[in-house]
C-alpha cells in the first residue's frame, strides 16, 4: 500500500483527530502543508447539514402536473425523486439498490419477481405504506387506457398482486433479468392508495422531502422530512428547484450567485464559463448517443460496403472535441457505451481511416455517388455536426450533402422516415430497453430497418439471462453485429454536465472522481437529497 493510499484509507475511516493524521502523515515522510491540504478536501468532502439550496433547470412546462404518468424531462422528474420514492433506485455507481423495496427474489426463469417492502416506511402524512400503495401505483400506468410514457416500460407485467402483508408479486410475460431496474424509471413513483386509486394529486410521498410549493414548470419548493425512512440522505434543510429553460439565464443565476445546481450548461461557453472561481463543472459519462442512421433495407444503403466506407469515413475524436467540447465519450457503432454494464471494453475503437473508407466506398460500386444526410437542429449542433462529417468523409472522396430542415416536425418527418440523417437517442437504464425498442426485427422504432435472426435471439435470449457472464458474452455479440452489420454511424455519446458552486457537496470516489449516476441528469434526478451544501 502507497503513503497516499493509507492517509486515504485513515481520511475515509474519519476517526482520526486532525493532529492524529498529521502526525501519522510526517511520520510518513509527508510535509505538513500537504497533509494540511489533504485533511481540509477530505473535511469538505464530508456531507454537511443545513442551508438552503437553489437549482434552475430545464424541461419544465406550465402544463406539467404532480401525475408520474406524464412526466417528460427533468424538472417534474427531479420534483419526483425528490418527494417520493421507487421500488428501486438507481444508486450513485449505477448499480441497482432498493427504495422502499428491501429485497427481491426472481423465480428461476426471472418471470416472477417477488419484491419485499421495507417495514415502517411512512408517507409524508403520516399514512403507513402497504402493498395496496405499491400496486395501485403500479397500476397507474397500466392498462388499455393508459396514457403514461411507462406504459412500455411494463408491457411485460401481466400481473401485480400482493403476498402477505409486505410482499408484491410481478408476474411477467417473458423472463427479465433487468426487471429490478425497469421499476426505477422515473414515472414509477409510489403514491399513496385512495380509493383503490393512486392519489398524485395531493403530493404525498415517503421521499427525503415534503412539497411546499408547486407553480407547474416555474418553481417547486420542499422542505427536510423529519421522518424519512432515509435518514443517511437529506442533508439542505430546504429547497426551491426553478423551471429556467433559457441557458444564458441559467447561466447568468450561476455567475452572480442566485443558484447553486444548474443542468445543461451551454458547451459552446462552457470554457470561459468555468473559469469563474465560484462554478465547479460537474459530468459523468451518460446513456445520451448521436447517429447517423441509414436504413439498411433502402438503397444504397442495403449495401454494407458503403456502410462501413460511412462509419471509416468520420472521425469520432474531432467529432467529440467540436461538437461535445470534449464532454463525452466515443462511440463505436453500436447504441452501447462506456456508461451500460455490458459496455464490451474490448471490441477495438473504430478509428478515422481514409484508406479502409476508400477501400469499402470503392467496392461497394458507389464511389460517383451523392449521399443526402438530412439533419435539423434536434441536439445542440446538430447541423454543425453533420457539415463536419460531411467535411471529413470528403477526404475519403466519400459525397455527402447535408438537406437542412426545420427541427419543428423532424421526429414525425425526417427520422424514421427519411434513409439517412442524424439523430440523437435519450438515456435508456438498461440494454434491453434500447436494443428490444430500436433493433428488433420489425419493431415501430427501428429506424435503421435492421433485421437480423442472430441479433434478435442475442437481444431476446440475453433479456432473460440470469448468469451475468453469460449475459455479458451475448450483448458483446450483439454489440459486434450492429457495430459490424448495422446501419448506425455512431461517432459519441454525450456527458451528462451540470454546473455548481464551490459550496455545494457532491460525492466522489477514492481517485476523486464524481460519483453520481449517469442514468439521467441531476443525479438520475436525485441530486437534492444526495448533494449537500458545504458551511
Amino acid at each position: 500500500m502507497t503513503t497516499n493510499d493509507t492517509l486515504n484509507k485513515i481520511l475515509g475511516d474519519g476517526k482520526a483527530t486532525r493532529r492524529e493524521f498529521l502526525v501519522t502523515a510526517a511520520g510518513l515522510g509527508v510535509a505538513i502543508p500537504v497533509a494540511s491540504v489533504m485533511w481540509s478536501n477530505a473535511a469538505k468532502a464530508q456531507p454537511s447539514k443545513g442551508g438552503h439550496l437553489r437549482a434552475g433547470v430545464s424541461g419544465g412546462n406550465v402544463g406539467d402536473s404532480l401525475n408520474p404518468a406524464l412526466w417528460t424531462d427533468t424538472f417534474m422528474l427531479s420534483v419526483g425523486a425528490t418527494i417520493r420514492d421507487n421500488l428501486t433506485e438507481v444508486a450513485p455507481d449505477n448499480s441497482i439498490r432498493g427504495g422502499v423495496a428491501e429485497s427481491w427474489e426472481p423465480s428461476g426463469d426471472a418471470t416472477k419477481w417477488v419484491f419485499n417492502l421495507r417495514k415502517g416506511v411512512e408517507f409524508s402524512n403520516g399514512k403507513t405504506l402497504d402493498t395496496d400503495d405499491v400496486i395501485s401505483s403500479i397500476n397507474l400506468h397500466r392498462g388499455g387506457d393508459s396514457k403514461s410514457g411507462a406504459k412500455g416500460v411494463l408491457a411485460g407485467v401481466q400481473e401485480v398482486v400482493a403476498d402477505g402483508k409486505g410482499k408484491v408479486v410481478f408476474k411477467l410475460s417473458s423472463g427479465n433479468a433487468d426487471f429490478p431496474f425497469l421499476l426505477s424509471d422515473y414515472h414509477l413513483n409510489i403514491l399513496p392508495s385512495k380509493d383503490g386509486k393512486a392519489d398524485w394529486q395531493s403530493g404525498i410521498g415517503t421521499g427525503a422531502y415534503v412539497l411546499e410549493e408547486f407553480n407547474p414548470g416555474v418553481k417547486a419548493t420542499f422542505k427536510l422530512n423529519p421522518n424519512r425512512w432515509q435518514q443517511d440522505t437529506g442533508f439542505v434543510e430546504s429547497a426551491d428547484l426553478l423551471g429556467i429553460d433559457d441557458v444564458n439565464a441559467r447561466q447568468s443565476a450561476m455567475i452572480t450567485g442566485d443558484l447553486e445546481v444548474i443542468n445543461k450548461p451551454d458547451l459552446k461557453t462552457i470554457g470561459l464559463f468555468s473559469r469563474n472561481k465560484r462554478i465547479k463543472i460537474v459530468d459523468v459519462p451518460g446513456r445520451i448517443w448521436h447517429a447517423m442512421i441509414m436504413q439498411i433495407s433502402t438503397p444504397p444503403y442495403e449495401n454494407n460496403d458503403l456502410r462501413m466506407a460511412l462509419k471509416y469515413g468520420i472521425d469520432r475524436e474531432d467529432y467529440l472535441k467540436k461538437i461535445l467540447y470534449g464532454y463525452g465519450t466515443l462511440g463505436n457503432d453500436n447504441p452501447i457505451g462506456k456508461a451500460s454494464r455490458y459496455y464490451a471494453a474490448d471490441i477495438p475503437q473504430r478509428v478515422y481511416d481514409l484508406d479502409k473508407a476508400r477501400y469499402y466506398l470503392k467496392k461497394s460500386g458507389h464511389a460517383a455517388s451523392k449521399f443526402d444526410l438530412h439533419a435539423g437542429e434536434v441536439f445542440p449542433g446538430a447541423v454543425d455536426a453533420a457539415v463536419l462529417y460531411q467535411e471529413q468523409a470528403a477526404k475519403a472522396g466519400i459525397d455527402i450533402n447535408v438537406v437542412r430542415h426545420p427541427s419543428d416536425g423532424y421526429f414525425s418527418e425526417v427520422w424514421n422516415v427519411l434513409p439517412f440523417c442524424i439523430v440523437w437517442w435519450g438515456p435508456r437504464i438498461t440494454e434491453d430497453l434500447i436494443l428490444s425498442l430500436a433493433f428488433l426485427s420489425g419493431t415501430p422504432w427501428n429506424d435503421t430497418r435492421i433485421s437480423n435472426k442472430k441479433l434478435d435471439e442475442l437481444i431476446i435470449g440475453a433479456r432473460a439471462e440470469l448468469d451475468e457472464r453469460k449475459r455479458a458474452e451475448m450483448y458483446r455479440d450483439v454489440q459486434l453485429i450492429i457495430s459490424n452489420e448495422g446501419g448506425d454511424v455512431v461517432p459519441a455519446f454525450a456527458n451528462l454536465v451540470h454546473a455548481i458552486s464551490d459550496k455545494v457537496g457532491v460525492p466522489t470516489d477514492d481517485a476523486g472522481n464524481w460519483k453520481i449516476a449517469g442514468s439521467w441528469e441531476l443525479d438520475g434526478g436525485h441530486f437534492l437529497k444526495r448533494w449537500w451544501l458545504n458551511g
